[in-house]
């Protein structure tokens, strides 16, 4: 369980990749992008002639995870109907395809995911409490990136590597400022934002070296500097502009140009700390 992006699907890839089912097929199945008309079908299987358009046998892909790892991600968008099925699943380790008048023993591991409170989706007669029961065998609960910012580097080296390999590009490098503004950001979107993040700045940015404009405007973190969590994060922009600004022998014109800027947000910054440093004395 955990937040939306925070890497449960990550996390179930590699349980399976350490356990005695890595030889076998690792099959993630988000529940909540599967038509209700069809899920049975999908999931379970069907045989030839079960329905209108069933014109072949279909393994489902319970099935196709045999001797692997199931990921129901998702599982609180699974319907009722498919529900009931997969309890048969979990109790008996036997499915039975839609028009198949014989159940089939199956061997897979399930993993379920969720960032929904199941409780209050029992509550609300959308899950079955004997399924939760079920799958609640071993809890694990991820945590978002913000409570556990010290996995950040090895993320970023991770995302960085996968990208740089994928455009042929150098890594990119983060200056000690970009650094401490990404531990300081609250991260709302959690490691798939992260990643993201990190694939934007391989395509968009000219220089491979990033600084706190860099992602502002590349990385697309516009929240960056108005993130109330980040109330030192301004000053970091000051200082890059107060550098940018004795580079350039005080061209306004680049240091609009290297935050992604109108020069009269340049300007306005310029007033506004002004402004401080008066209230400030």
């Amino acid at each position: 369980t955990g937040e939306t992006g925070v890497g449960k699907g990550h996390l179930a890839r590699w349980i399976h990749e350490q356990s005695d089912r890595r030889e076998g097929p690792f099959v993630p199945i988000n529940c909540g992008a599967i038509p209700e008309s069809i899920i049975d079908s999908q999931l379970f299987g069907h045989v030839r002639g079960a329905f209108s358009g069933a014109t072949s046998n279909h393994l489902g892909l319970v099935r196709a995870a045999e001797s692997g790892t199931l990921l129901l991600d998702e599982i609180s968008e699974l319907p009722l109907s498919a529900q009931t099925r997969l309890l048969r699943l979990l109790q008996d380790r036997e499915v039975q395809p839609v028009g198949h008048c014989e159940p089939i023993v199956v061997d897979v591991r399930v993993v379920a995911a969720t960032n929904v409170n199941l409780a209050e989706a029992i509550a609300n007669k959308t899950f079955r409490e004997d399924l939760m029961f079920r799958l609640d065998v071993i809890r694990l609960e991820v945590d978002p990136l913000c409570q556990r910012i010290d996995e950040l580097p090895d993320l970023l080296e991770t995302f960085n590597r996968e990208f740089a390999e994928l455009y042929k590009q150098d890594p990119i490098t983060l200056t000690e400022d970009a650094m401490t503004a990404l531990r300081k950001y609250h991260w709302p979107g959690n490691i798939r934002q992260l990643r993201a993040m990190v694939e934007r700045l391989h395509v968009l940015s000219p220089d491979s070296r990033i600084d706190v404009p860099a992602l502002i405007t590349h990385g697309q973190l516009r929240d960056l500097a108005a993130a109330p969590r980040l109330r030192s994060l301004a000053e970091l922009k000051m200082s890059e502009l107060q550098r940018i600004l004795r580079e350039t022998n005080g061209s306004i014109s680049q240091a609009a140009t290297a935050f992604g800027v109108h020069r009269s947000t340049i300007y306005r910054w310029l007033k506004d700390q002004d402004d401080a440093d008066t209230a400030s004395s």
